[in-house]
């Protein structure tokens, strides 16, 4: 029988308890720290070492459950479940992949899909958008252009305008299916150098951008976004010194490499 392994716990005094624990376990489970069929200690000791009660283990690891992170066999133990049982598109366990770097793949599929989504959405914006979500795109980019000079709400501006562009593309599902990679954008676009130049060569993406939707021009909003979405990618990919796009290719057995 395998032993219990150790997990670093520190006590946790603050509120939401069950959810610094959550952090912490998907922290070390992602980074490889506790790799996956390790045994994590029972519900007593891994109350010991964080400090907190029994109840708020057992909230925890329910949460990791749900999220594929973590097998509860009652009777045996809790173990680390591998990679392909996870909850790919979990906010958290996106964040914390891209985080810990170990697989630059993951980004790149995480821009490719993005990049998927936001192409589709910017076309059907075009074609579909009302006044009223017109002049909400309207009212998000005259605060940005007051912004530039503030990363810190110009990121959340930007978050909103791409937001407004998916809710004008009229698809709900789209719309769900970009939800969690809102969460790890707005982390990847702190990761990245914010210098005023940069700065002002995004938002003039996103003023080509509003002209196409305002024109009802799909063709000319998905160039628009493809140009804004490749200037994000080269940013990221320099910044944490990947392969730049062109040196990203696609294998017969559909992975991603550098040449």
């Amino acid at each position: 029988m395998m032993r219990a392994t150790q997990v670093t716990g520190k006590p946790i005094t603050q509120a939401r308890l069950h959810q610094r624990v959550v952090e912490e376990l998907l922290k070390q489970i992602v980074s490889g720290a506790l790799p996956p069929g390790t045994a994590l200690p029972s519900e007593p000791e891994l109350a010991r070492q964080f400090g907190v009660s029994r109840i708020v283990i057992r909230e925890a690891i329910r949460i990791l459950a749900e999220k594929g992170l973590v097998a509860v066999r009652h009777g045996s133990g809790m173990w680390i479940q591998p990679p392909e049982q996870w909850d790919q598109l979990d906010p958290q366990i996106l964040f914390e992949r891209l985080r810990s770097n170990r697989d630059p793949s993951w980004l790149e599929e995480i821009l490719e899909l993005r990049k998927i989504l936001e192409l589709a959405a910017a076309e059907l914006a075009a074609q579909r958008r009302t006044p009223e979500q017109l002049a909400r795109l309207s009212e998000i980019l005259e605060r940005m252009r007051t912004a530039v000079s503030d990363p810190s709400t110009y990121v959340n501006l930007d978050i909103a305008f791409h937001e407004a562009i998916m809710e004008a593309a009229g698809n709900r599902l789209l719309r769900e299916a970009r939800r969690p990679l809102s969460e790890v954008l707005f982390s990847s676009w702190l990761m990245t150098s914010r210098s005023a130049e940069r700065l002002a060569r995004t938002h003039e993406g996103h003023e080509e951008i509003y002209r196409a939707i305002a024109a009802s021009d799909p063709v000319a909003a998905h160039e628009a976004m493809r140009r804004h979405i490749e200037h994000f990618e080269d940013n990221i990919r320099a910044d944490l010194e990947l392969p730049s796009r062109q040196a990203v290719t696609v294998g017969s057995n559909g992975h991603q490499s550098a040449e």
